[in-house]
């Protein structure tokens, strides 16, 4: 029998469920407020603030704050991984010295080791605040956010089952390569480019 003797895995695997655990009840408390209120019920009056947030969040200006928020922790999210790609792209294709390439190479090992875990945090926070901002946003007449918004999951579901070991060997290769491919990623940016300069557009 093998055991997990990493107590820091154990804690980002209880951080990561207790995260999204969280987002999900409030996402799921404001949609039954809101519910409530349209519909005519009585609500505690401290909770029926939630229908004057999202009135003004589905305005043009109050939107912009969730929308804002949910892309600077996908940003922040993304730094981790772009500072190793850029270094990989440095010492394999750049002529410097082996004295630079070893101290690129130690940099990047301690931001992997420190700050690639929080690329998965950071993520899944962002999935969260990005359902909250298509929940609180009104674009019926735009796919392209919930796709976006769809694509953002599978990508970050891929992410966290290779993480976790939670498919058979011969599938996390594979598994990998899409959580991994840019031209993933490069797709999934320009959707949500396109659907929200859509939506700036009308």
């Amino acid at each position: 029998m093998t055991t997990n003797k990493n107590p820091w895995s154990n804690l980002g695997l209880m951080f990561t469920w207790l995260t999204i655990i969280s987002l999900a009840g409030i996402a799921f408390l404001a949609v039954m407020v809101i519910e409530l209120i349209e519909s005519g019920r009585i609500v505690p009056y401290f909770l029926q603030a939630v229908l004057t947030y999202r009135t003004a969040w589905q305005s043009s200006t109050g939107n912009e704050f969730t929308g804002e928020v949910t892309a600077w922790f996908f940003g922040a999210s993304a730094v981790p991984v772009a500072f190793h790609l850029i270094s990989r792209t440095v010492l394999r294709y750049m002529p410097i010295s082996i004295a630079n390439k070893g101290f690129i190479r130690q940099i990047n090992n301690l931001q992997r080791k420190y700050l690639m875990p929080w690329h998965t945090y950071l993520s899944i926070i962002a999935l969260g605040l990005g359902a909250l901002h298509l929940t609180l946003s009104s674009c019926n007449a735009n796919p392209l956010p919930e796709l976006g918004l769809i694509l953002s999951g599978v990508l970050i579901a891929s992410g966290l089952l290779f993480k976790w070991k939670a498919v058979p060997t011969s599938l996390r290769k594979p598994l990998y390569k899409f959580h991994a491919s840019l031209i993933v990623s490069g797709v999934l940016l320009t959707i949500l480019v396109t659907g929200h300069a859509v939506m700036g557009s009308d």
